[in-house]
Order: C-alpha cells, then sequence, then structure tokens
C-alpha cells in the first residue's frame, strides 16, 4: 500500500470514526447498553446501525477467512468458510423458540433456570473467551491491512484501531 492510499485509508475510518461517534447513543449504564439505547431510553437509529454493521463486516476475520481459503481452495473452499455465516439465522431461531416457548429473556436466564448457576456462569465464561478472541483478531486484520506482523506499520494500525474501538464503546 503506497502513501496515497493509506492517507485516503486512514481519512476514511478517521471521518467515519467521527460521525459514528457523534450519531451513535451514549450508553452510561448496562440497562441502556443492553437494550440498545441511550440513556433516556431512546433506541439507536437503523442507520446507525446499519453503518455499524457495515464497518464492522469490512474488517471483520471472517472476511479474511473466507478469503484465504477462496485463495487456497477456489470457490469451494470460499462458499465452505462462507456457510459458517448460516449459523447466525439459525442461532437467531433456536434463541427466538426459547424466549418464546419458555419465557426466558435472555440465554443466560434459560440456562440459570434450567440448569442452575455453573451452566450461566459457564456460558458466560465462553461468551467472553470469544469476544476477546474476536477483538484481537480482528484487530490483527486492521494491523495487516497496513504492514506485517513484526512491522511498525502493523502495530500503529493495530493499537490506533483498538484505541478508537475502546474509546467508542
Amino acid at each position: 500500500m503506497n502513501i496515497t492510499e493509506a492517507s485516503l485509508f486512514w481519512g476514511f475510518l478517521l471521518v467515519y470514526g467521527v460521525v459514528m461517534y457523534v450519531l451513535s447513543p451514549k450508553s452510561r449504564n448496562a440497562n441502556s447498553f443492553y437494550k440498545g439505547a441511550d440513556d433516556q431510553g431512546n433506541p439507536v437509529s437503523q442507520w446507525s446501525l446499519t453503518a455499524s454493521i457495515f464497518i464492522s463486516w469490512i474488517f471483520a476475520k471472517s472476511v479474511t477467512n473466507a478469503a484465504n481459503l477462496g485463495a487456497t481452495y477456489g470457490v469451494t473452499g470460499g462458499l465452505a468458510y462462507a456457510s459458517y455465516w448460516l449459523s447466525i439465522p439459525v442461532a437467531g431461531y433456536i434463541i427466538y423458540l426459547i424466549r418464546t416457548q419458555t419465557g426466558a429473556r435472555s440465554l443466560q436466564d434459560f440456562l440459570t433456570s434450567r440448569f442452575g448457576r455453573f451452566a450461566g456462569l459457564a456460558f458466560a465464561a465462553a461468551i467472553l473467551i470469544r469476544l476477546y478472541n474476536e477483538v484481537w483478531s480482528n484487530t490483527a486484520v486492521v494491523g495487516g491491512y497496513f504492514g506485517l506482523p513484526g512491522e511498525w506499520e502493523y502495530y500503529v494500525a493495530a493499537m490506533v484501531f483498538t484505541a478508537f474501538t475502546l474509546l467508542t464503546a
């Protein structure tokens, strides 16, 4: 990537970050955070949510994985990994069934009421590990756009991306 491309990319990220920061509802308590609303209960706008999904999609580790598998194994490799995304609507349907048939408000609530407190804690720990992995793997993908591991450009990009993510959370 030459200096002009890098400048345009960083410029896009900077403008996008500022716009998202301004438009995103500010949650200062757990109740509003988990409901996707600001402190007054106003929900996140559809535009803001769509923009958030858009940038997540661009930087997703899964996109890089699908591209790498496609490059290695052709269309079959790309399609095989892309089929992983079918797990999202399947999981959504299962969660819908759990909520409508058991009255549970969340998976945590369902697991705790059905299998005990330890099951709820184990699920929370698994989600924590998964989220930690997702944050750092996406950071590595962003760093890889600017340099190879071990190069200063890689680490600066990863740190800036991480700082932006933490500041806007």
